[in-house]
């Protein structure tokens, strides 16, 4: 939460007209957000069958308490237009801040690790699982070609397109780690791309998932092993389960390596 509250305060700091800003940055993640979700959506519904998913039987449905998750989500995007606002008033740089951060995004890495191991996830399983690798390696592959096509549409350097669509969904980190690689504009970009990414499998998973089980398993991204899970697992039944624990694991593990890779190419 401090990480999207300082990646606000960078936006707000740094940039003269919001509102141009907030138009500019629309146009970018309402892009994005529409072209990962085909691209994802297709290539796993093309190239993955579903002949080994068996339906939970539907008297066993119960749907999300969409409540609570609007209210813990909402949160984050506070945070961040708590960040802007003080940016703006105080208009203070904060250029010493910036090892913090990067030592508080290496913790919170090592602290996600070192809870699969309590949790006796092994990596080998992870990886080792046919499925929930051919899932990831779909969403790396379509997410970047669904990047050179939204920086195609939006005339912005294939880079910066590249770099946008490979955050998976897992937005407190990729919003600052994209401000930091880029700038604090496609940092918040960055944020509400992958924020709409969650919001929108999780709204899916109740109706379309048990038609395409692995496709929205896929578009969860990284978040299918941790905030999307619960709702995978009470919509899917257990069987998905590790399917989703492995494709949101190893997408999990590419971001923060595949995120400076694509900013130095």
């Amino acid at each position: 939460m401090f990480i999207l509250m300082i990646m606000g305060y960078e936006f707000g700091s740094y940039t003269d007209d919001l509102y141009i800003q907030f138009i500019h940055i629309g146009k970018i993640f309402i892009t994005f957000t529409f072209i990962l979700f085909i691209f994802n959506f297709l290539a796993i519904s093309l190239f993955i069958k579903n002949s080994f998913y068996k339906p939970k039987p539907s008297n066993a449905k119960r749907y999300p308490n969409y409540t609570v998750f609007i209210q813990e989500s909402s949160k984050y995007i506070l945070l961040v237009l708590l960040g802007i606002g003080l940016g703006r008033l105080l208009r203070i740089k904060l250029t010493i801040i910036n090892p913090l951060i990067s030592s508080i995004l290496f913790i919170v890495l090592f602290i996600i690790g070192r809870q699969l191991r309590l949790q006796n996830i092994a990596l080998k399983h992870i990886f080792l699982n046919k499925t929930g690798l051919k899932i990831s390696t779909l969403i790396i592959i379509s997410s970047l070609a669904g990047g050179a096509v939204g920086a195609w549409i939006l005339n912005l350097p294939l880079q910066n397109g590249l770099i946008l669509s490979c955050g998976f969904g897992w937005y407190s980190l990729s919003g600052i780690l994209d401000t930091r690689l880029i700038d604090q504009n496609f940092g918040t970009a960055a944020f509400f791309i992958d924020f709409l990414r969650e919001l929108i499998a999780i709204i899916l998973l109740p109706s379309i998932g048990r038609l395409f089980p692995t496709a929205i398993v896929g578009y969860c991204g990284a978040t299918a092993m941790d905030f999307s899970l619960p709702i995978i697992k009470e919509n899917l039944g257990e069987q998905i389960v590790p399917i989703a624990i492995s494709s949101g694991m190893i997408l999990s593990i590419i971001v923060p390596v595949l995120l400076p890779l694509l900013a130095k190419l």
